[in-house]
């Protein structure tokens, strides 16, 4: 016990440290802000809505769909504790942005970075783009990829309850994010070979495949089929046509290595800079450590590959998987250009760090030629309305989008619980009849939903004000008071 509070004291960042972590943070964060990001896309609001659900009834599996748990039940006990507002989800993002890099700096010192060369690997992995706008959003990829990366660091150190920690590092990332799983395979594996040395390395193998153990076990139970999860993923792909689930086998198997290496191509320029300038002055051993982490780490970039093939795979922005990948490789830049700074002349300094600032403007540069274009959720309109539904504490309001915007409604309503949607637009399901084809439709509409109180799309303004009330708009939505039509309907002919 002594020896493991010394290593991870000594892992752990001083009162210095953790200040500039958490400056490098809000900087990236306010960064991201600035350029007018909210949400990756509309799964960023239906995850709010389901922890705003959870906090209202909390279930084991709060989604019933294939997302794992995990976040959902951190997110609904803040909401729970502190209030469904949307203010509570963006202040926890906030918060794990910040542990997630300290995470990432502890993750270093373990791989055996001095603390300068930990501290700047740690500040650069919040500088990514997809660092700085994920660290936003109320979404667990951020934290996973810390948590999947101090799990791969344990590797390194023999300690048992230091793998233990990695092992449960690894547990929470696997019942948030998917592509932790292979990772954590892969750490199994490695721990039961070194148990065959030292049994009291075991229960750090058992905590790793805990997570997916327990989620198969649901899936089992709940579901009917363990793997009930991949076959929804590819299902609700095929659903959206040929472009998402298109291509050759040749496309599908090279899809993932090109994401990785275009989607964050100032990462790779930054180590190359740093591996020529850090090769001559590099210690025996120093990249030891990180070669069983860089295989476990590999792990998911092969799993990616297979989902690819299978349509198993994110809808969106799919480059965002590979944020455990990138933390390690800025673990590895910060580790190596304090490597060379201390074998290097002052001159020599000097040119390393132009060179590393010129990769990482060049990288950044690149980034936008080399990467497919691809949109951020703007429901500002929406979340206007949600929130003036909220303000007003309308009892059950019915919800009409022409896309997936009723998501952001419900969440900046607070409480899914009391919001209907007239069309979920789901994919996989057949439309349900337009309720805004006559007055008798919406009337008839509105009563199946127990509403009397309409959020509307700018489309059906003129069907809505023939039976409803406005009480406010915007430029693409109105909420309307039906209640007399309601009322009307309930009296009959």
């Amino acid at each position: 016990m002594p020896r493991l509070h010394a290593q991870l004291r000594d892992a752990l960042p001083r009162a210095r440290e953790l200040l500039l972590l958490c400056a490098a943070r809000g900087l990236a964060g306010l960064g991201a802000y600035a350029t007018g990001f909210r949400a990756l896309s509309d799964d960023d609001y239906a995850r709010i809505t389901i922890a705003q659900r959870f906090a209202e009834a909390a279930r084991f599996d709060p989604s019933r769909t294939s997302w794992l748990p995990a976040p959902f039940w951190l997110y609904g006990a803040a909401f729970r504790i502190f209030g469904s507002e949307l203010v509570v989800a963006r202040t926890l993002a906030v918060l794990l942005g910040v542990g997630a890099t300290v995470l990432v700096y502890i993750a270093a010192r373990l791989l055996g970075a001095p603390r300068l060369g930990a501290l700047a690997g740690a500040a650069f992995s919040t500088f990514l783009p997809y660092s700085a706008l994920l660290g936003l959003a109320a979404v667990p990829e951020v934290p996973c990829a810390a948590l999947i990366l101090l799990g791969c660091a344990t590797l390194a150190r023999p300690d048992p309850r230091l793998r233990a920690l990695g092992g449960l590092a690894l547990a929470l990332a696997c019942l948030s994010r998917y592509e932790a799983w292979p990772v954590a395979g892969v750490f199994a594996g490695c721990t039961l070979w070194d148990a065959l040395k030292r049994r009291s390395l075991l229960p750090g193998a058992a905590l790793a495949l805990s997570g997916p153990a327990l989620w198969l076990l649901v899936g089992r139970v709940e579901h009917g089929r363990a793997l009930f999860f991949v076959t929804r993923v590819a299902s609700y792909r095929r659903a959206l046509g040929p472009s998402a689930a298109g291509g050759s086998l040749v496309t599908r198997l090279i899809e993932y290595p090109g994401l990785l290496l275009r989607a964050e191509p100032e990462v790779w320029l930054v180590l190359a800079v740093v591996t020529v300038a850090a090769w001559r002055a590099a210690e025996r051993g120093l990249l030891a450590p990180y070669l069983r982490a860089g295989l476990a780490l590999f792990a998911l970039l092969a799993f990616m590959i297979v989902g690819s093939v299978r349509d198993g795979v994110p809808t969106h922005h799919a480059a965002r998987v590979f944020l455990p990948i990138w933390f390690f490789a800025c673990a590895l830049c910060g580790h190596g250009l304090e490597q060379a700074r201390r074998h290097s002349a002052r001159g020599s300094r000097a040119r390393l760090l132009g060179l590393s600032l010129a990769a990482l403007i060049a990288g950044l540069l690149l980034r936008s030629k080399l990467l497919p274009q691809e949109g951020f959720a703007d429901r500002r309109l929406e979340l206007a309305a949600g929130g003036e539904a909220k303000r007003r504490a309308l009892p059950p309001v019915c919800i009409d989008t022409p896309d997936y915007g009723y998501l952001a409604v419900q969440a900046a309503y607070g409480s899914p619980g009391r919001s209907r949607v007239l069309d979920a637009h789901d994919p996989r399901e057949a439309r349900p009849a337009d309720p805004f084809a006559s007055r008798a439709a919406l009337a008839n509409a509105l009563a199946q939903n127990g509403a009397e109180f309409l959020v509307a799309s700018r489309a059906h303004w003129a069907v809505a004000s023939e039976s409803c009330r406005s009480l406010w708009q915007n430029d693409g939505f109105a909420l309307f008071d039906c209640s007399g039509t309601a009322s009307a309907r309930a009296r009959g002919p």
